[in-house]
């Protein structure tokens, strides 16, 4: 017999089901990627902050070795001089107390304010001789000035500046300041006049031999930073009797004009950030709360402090 087979229906198909995540899960996803983008960000501000550190921190030590190795030279090229005949010629009023101070009188100034902190000062080394206004003395707005007949026989009145350089072979500028019997007269707010000491006559036969050159300026400006001296002291000199080689040393304390440094700050000289109280309006010092931010003052602040000694030549 024949078993007629009926052909075998296929059951309806079901819908197939789609996946994916639930509400909950996009939740948690979306959290996550927002905290992994925030930590990122805080990470980048923190790298960026430590590298603004770092150049700032770069630029006061370049700037101060270079200052170290410009004064080291100057003095080491600066002639010998017999202070004893230095003391005759510039202050014979007081010869003996002038030859037992070496004729420091001669070589260094400083001013200072009722706080101790130096405002200004000059530094002649016998070759160069510089001079510089502090920031407490730009802040307080008692400065130096230096009045002179330039090359062009033109009187020139300076700018207060941070740090200025001249030739000067004759001491003009400490002379300048100081009177006949060794007395100083260099105060926190003057112009320095060495005209009188420069052969300033029009009927000099040779009327460019003893003019001064124009005085180098900007000696503190690099990496686009406000860099300025704190403090610049010269200590006490030595003289060898034979040789005549003169002995100096000195220190100086440059820092960023950012930042609010205070040197007479017992701890971290760099201060953080000043905010002022929208409701009180005080004045909070030392708020921490944006160091790492990148626009912080604490950020653009460095200080450091420098020390060099050399000797002039010898006859």
């Amino acid at each position: 017999m024949f078993k007629i087979s009926r052909p075998k229906t296929s059951p309806k198909s079901q819908p197939t089901a789609k996946s994916g995540f639930t509400m909950v899960e996009v939740m948690i996803a979306m959290a996550f990627v927002a905290v992994l983008l925030i930590t990122i960000a805080i990470v980048t501000t923190n790298i960026v902050a430590i590298y603004q550190k770092g150049l700032t921190l770069k630029a006061v030590n370049s700037v101060g070795r270079g200052l170290v190795d410009e004064l080291t030279a100057s003095i080491n090229t600066a002639p010998s001089v017999d202070t004893t005949s230095l003391c005759h010629s510039l202050a014979p009023g007081n010869v003996n107390k002038c030859v037992k101070d070496h004729a420091f009188g001669f070589i260094f100034h400083a001013s200072q304010n009722s706080q101790g902190q130096q405002l200004n000062g000059v530094f002649c080394t016998g070759h160069y001789s510089y001079i510089w206004n502090t920031y407490y003395g730009e802040q307080e707005g008692r400065t130096i000035k230096l009045l002179y007949r330039n090359t062009s026989n033109q009187d020139v009145t300076t700018e207060p500046p941070r740090l200025m350089k001249l030739e000067d072979r004759t001491h003009r500028v400490c002379s300048a300041v100081m009177n006949s019997d060794y007395s100083t007269n260099f105060s926190a707010n003057m112009t320095i006049d060495i005209r009188t000491l420069a052969g300033s006559s029009a009927s000099d036969t040779n009327p460019l031999w003893n003019r001064i050159p124009t005085p180098e300026q900007g000696m503190l400006n690099q990496f686009d930073l406000d860099l300025m001296l704190y403090e610049f002291t010269i200590f006490p000199i030595s003289q060898d009797a034979v040789t005549l080689r003169t002995y100096m040393s000195g220190t100086f304390v440059l820092a960023t004009l950012r930042g609010n440094v205070n040197i007479m700050r017992s701890g971290d000289y760099c201060q953080p950030d000043r905010v002022t109280d929208p409701i009180t309006g005080e004045v909070i010092e030392g708020d921490t709360s944006s160091l790492n931010d990148l626009g912080s003052e604490f950020n653009y602040c460095a200080i450091n402090k420098f020390n060099f000694a050399a000797r002039t030549a010898g006859v």
